[in-house]
């Protein structure tokens, strides 16, 4: 069976892998799945998140969980630039790389260098009643990590490398180790 998009592979796992439960529940929900498949799903999602929000946001959130899988799938689909993009990024978490989020949330503020009072006095600023405040903090805190310029070189390496991340995904998806 040939897939005319490689969505067609991944669509089904958004209901089979859990990402907000911690590392054991995305480990569990993964073992089933053929690695290909699993490399494509969070290739994918990496797009999505750093397209959607940046280098920063796919950290922060339970998608961040999956960037070292997300990684080997671009490497895979040969997009070894987009793998290395992401892995510089990924290298300010630390090694190994923090999957349970509020360990990379941790991991993101020491990066940042900024002292224990400068990250008091920003989150002491928070307003209770905006939602997206904490995240905010985040934002601020995190500026010198260079996670903007990574973020235009990711979606232009996207948009371009192998293709770009669409026509480079719907291949992989084609080839046989996937069509079994």
């Amino acid at each position: 069976m040939v897939v005319d998009s490689y969505w067609e592979v991944i669509e089904p796992l958004f209901t089979v892998i859990t990402l907000d439960k911690g590392p054991d529940a995305f480990s569990k929900s993964t073992s089933s799945i053929p690695r290909p498949s699993l490399l494509l799903f969070t290739a994918h999602m990496c797009v999505a998140e750093v397209h959607n929000g940046g280098v920063l946001q796919l950290f922060w959130n339970n998608a961040g969980i999956m960037v070292p899988e997300g990684i080997e799938g671009f490497q895979t689909m040969g997009m070894p630039l987009l793998a290395e993009i992401l892995r510089d990024a990924a290298r300010a978490l630390g090694d190994p790389y923090p999957r349970d989020r509020e360990d990379r949330w941790e991991a993101l503020l020491a990066a940042s260098e900024r002292t224990k009072p400068e990250l008091m006095r920003m989150f002491k600023k928070l307003d209770p009643d905006e939602t997206r405040g904490f995240y905010k903090v985040f934002v601020e805190a995190t500026r010198n990590l260079g996670f903007d310029e990574l973020d235009k070189q990711f979606w232009q390496t996207a948009r371009t490398e192998n293709g770009g991340f669409q026509e480079a995904a719907t291949r992989f998806a084609n080839a046989p180790h996937l069509l079994q």
